[in-house]
């Protein structure tokens, strides 16, 4: 089978008129070309360009005769499928373990009889959960390289918010934030500062059984970046309290991921109550 015709990109591949299509091909045997002109079908042969880089290479007969056209397309796209494939699989895994992990601490949870103890599963329950919603957002972006975060920031404080409306007090959480599409490898860190934040605004600005509200900013700063405030109007931080210092888990957590995104944590009062704020570079 020798060539009648070759565009460009098959002469950059090697191929030119008059010559045989298996010497440039050798994937083109004899077998496979009439394999192509006996059954109709296309017949699809992979191939690898002088670069390196892999090709698929189309046999189909042009109206039944004994003609064949050639068409090359990159194959790109078939491994490409296929790692979205493997991605989507790995996630879903992920997923899992990490409803499974929050099955177990739920079920210690109930089987604690210690109050501080039950506590605390909770709380690494919800920590957990957290990373849950903000993996799916994460995955979700997979094929870019931003998350819309405020997307991310309205569900999570939707869901916080009625998860508290369920036998307690009343805690009302508005959200102010403006479109922010934020790199993938911030989304977990700065999810986990936003739970925190709120889970100490919703346990400790309020006196127990009163209701409250708990704003939630996330705009951007004139001198660039963004500024993320947690506030309250509840009964103000307590005597002495310093960010910097503050030994609980949830401010430690709120410390070490605002220190990786390389933003600057601050407490000030909000009269009355408190505001956090983390000033971010991005």
């Amino acid at each position: 089978m020798r060539c009648l015709y070759a565009n460009a990109t098959m002469r950059a591949l090697g191929l030119e008129k008059g010559h045989p299509l298996a010497d440039r091909f050798p994937e083109a045997t004899a077998e496979r070309v009439a394999e192509a002109q006996g059954s109709g079908e296309t017949v699809r042969l992979r191939i690898t360009g002088p670069d390196e880089v892999s090709w698929n290479l189309d046999l189909a007969t042009l109206d039944g005769g004994p003609s064949l056209l050639a068409t090359l397309r990159p194959a790109e796209t078939e491994s490409t499928e296929t790692a979205n494939h493997h991605a989507r699989e790995v996630s879903h895994r992920v997923k899992n373990t990490l409803q499974l992990v929050s099955s177990l601490l739920t079920l210690q949870t109930l089987s604690a009889k210690d109050p501080d103890m039950r506590r605390a599963f909770q709380e690494a329950c919800s920590r957990i959960g957290t990373v849950t919603q903000a993996h799916q957002r994460v995955h979700a972006a997979a094929r870019g390289s931003l998350v819309d975060f405020g997307a991310y920031l309205n569900d999570a404080c939707r869901e916080m918010e009625s998860h508290f409306a369920v036998g307690g007090p009343e805690r009302r959480i508005a959200v102010t934030v403006q479109t922010a599409m934020l790199p993938v490898d911030t989304v977990i860190p700065l999810a986990l500062i936003v739970n925190e934040l709120l889970g100490n605004a919703t346990k400790y600005a309020y006196a127990a059984g009163s209701p409250g509200e708990i704003e939630v900013g996330l705009v951007p700063r004139e001198e660039g970046g963004r500024r993320l405030t947690v506030a309250d109007h509840g009964r103000g931080l307590p005597p002495g309290f310093e960010v910097a210092r503050a030994d609980s888990l949830g401010m430690k957590v709120a410390r070490a991921f605002a220190g990786q995104l390389k933003g600057k944590l601050r407490a000030e009062p909000n009269g009355p109550g408190t505001r956090f704020v983390l000033d971010l570079p991005f």
